[in-house]
């Protein structure tokens, strides 16, 4: 046995159902979970053990959607009406970040979320190879890497009613990359390559079922952001006409079905939403960001009331703030209940799930991932329950554990996180990995890109800049 964490409190997942077990042992072989089950019932010692005593075991955390490389601009877009948030509030000083400004971005994002518990990144960007090769392989992290396809021009004017130009050059030549990706770590245990055509509005349709094509071929999901907001319908209806949407063209095609894994979706109508369920498609909702972003809340407990594979995502840190899972559960539980004026709504072992198994689910893996079970590979995060944030945790008449994690955890309780059977993170401090060093970096790049940047945020125009200027930032 190489790992056991030894006389712990379980939260297995194990059937859907958190299953809390008192005084139980998860042993570990391999990269895989070998043992779990009473500690009394584990026999023989393992190479590393882990007193897991007051502390809770659980599943590592799914960060289902996330884009790490803009972490570099935490706070730089927030507050502002939707259809600005893009072109005049992030773009002007997004335009400024250089492929290696967002290398250290995502290993900042990275960072943050392996000491919330994640395990597992959703990661979508452009190039996204680049981002395996230099964080998450060196760093020993699970990935479901997705690669960007867009096809807008770079030069584009994107005025939301006139359809976007594209180049279609640039869209095959991402495809291309996705393609590679994909034949590069094909039998990769860490690294699940996925397709990522950002959304309908920014590829050309003809694309679009090449690259459903190509992801059928190798057996990939494809990751599409779907129904995100107004500026979104409004260049669906400009493309393809007034009664036009992204639901709607993606069903006249033959594109939903068990492949899709649709993030965002809160601009569709409930019927299109049924649709979706309807079609086996999987749902990442991002409730921290679209609250921020565009002023809704996501139709997570929609979904999920309607067995679809659900999972949660930080999505990016400017605007919602950044890549904390154990809030985002607790943001995804609140929101719910006040979005459907119903206190019942997402409770807190659903919330749990969700970013566990359900994250899992979503994406493809939970055959790998998710739960605490025999078989499964060895992604684990160890809390403790002596935090201010958890404590007390008390197992009769029943467990707090649960609500506890769900509703108050802060990251601040994450003591070990085990990637693949290999400990990443060991009673809070990182075991490969030079945290002040990546923090000092992003702190130097943020200051220049904003300072370079300035300049065309203010000609942008969005309203930070009076509030700037009025002294309230």
């Amino acid at each position: 046995m190489d790992l056991a964490i030894r006389g712990t409190r379980m939260v297995t997942f194990r059937d859907g159902r958190p299953s809390v077990v008192q005084g139980g042992t998860v042993g570990v072989r391999d990269g895989r979970i070998t043992y779990v089950g009473p500690d009394d019932g584990f026999e023989g010692r393992a190479e590393r053990e882990i007193d897991g005593a007051g502390h809770v075991t659980m599943p590592g955390l799914v960060d289902a959607h996330v884009h790490t490389g803009p972490t570099l601009l935490r706070g730089a877009a927030q507050d502002v009406p939707e259809i600005e948030w893009m072109n005049r509030a992030l773009g002007p000083l997004a335009d400024h970040l250089t492929d290696d400004d967002r290398v250290v971005g995502a290993k900042l994002g990275v960072l943050e979320g392996i000491r919330s518990g994640v395990t597992t990144f959703g990661e979508y960007a452009s190039d996204v190879g680049r981002l395996v090769e230099e964080v998450y392989e060196p760093w020993g992290v699970r990935v479901a890497a997705t690669e960007t396809i867009n096809a807008v021009a770079d030069d584009a004017d994107l005025d939301p009613d006139v359809p976007y130009p594209f180049d279609e050059r640039t869209g095959r030549t991402a495809l291309d990359r996705a393609d590679a990706l994909s034949d590069d770590y094909a039998d990769s245990d860490l690294v699940i390559p996925t397709y990522g055509p950002q959304a309908l509005d920014m590829v050309p349709l003809e694309l679009l079922e090449e690259t459903f094509a190509h992801a059928a071929e190798r057996d990939c999901r494809v990751h599409v952001h779907v129904a995100q907001g107004r500026r979104e319908r409004r260049q669906i209806e400009a493309r393809y006409g007034d009664d036009a949407s992204t639901v709607g063209v993606l069903e006249d095609n033959g594109l939903l079905d068990e492949r899709l894994i649709a993030v965002h979706c809160h601009d569709a109508t409930p019927e299109e939403r049924e649709r979706l369920a309807e079609s086996g498609a999987a749902y990442v909702g991002c409730p921290s960001s679209i609250a921020a972003i565009d002023g809704v809340t996501p139709p997570v407990e929609w979904f999920r009331r309607r067995d679809a594979p659900v999972g949660l995502g930080t999505d990016q840190a400017p605007g919602p703030g950044g890549h904390d899972m154990l809030r985002e559960v607790r943001t995804a539980a609140l929101l719910s209940k006040t979005v459907h004026a119903d206190p019942t709504a997402l409770p807190a072992w659903e919330a749990l799930r969700l970013a566990t198994l359900g994250g899992a689910t979503a994406l493809g893996l939970d055959d790998r991932i998710g739960s605490l079970e025999v078989g499964k590979r060895a992604d684990l995060v160890v809390i403790d329950a002596a935090d201010p944030s958890v404590a007390p945790v008390v197992d009769e008449p029943f467990s707090t554990a649960v609500p506890n994690l769900a509703h108050s955890a802060s990251r601040a309780a994450v003591d070990t996180v085990v990637v693949d059977g290999d400990v990443v993170l060991r009673d809070g401090e990182f075991v490969d990995v030079d945290e002040r060093d990546v923090i000092d970096e992003a702190q130097e790049r943020a200051e220049r890109v904003f300072e370079e940047g300035a300049a065309d945020w203010r000609a942008a125009g969005s309203a930070l800049v009076d509030r700037a200027d009025e002294g309230w930032l």
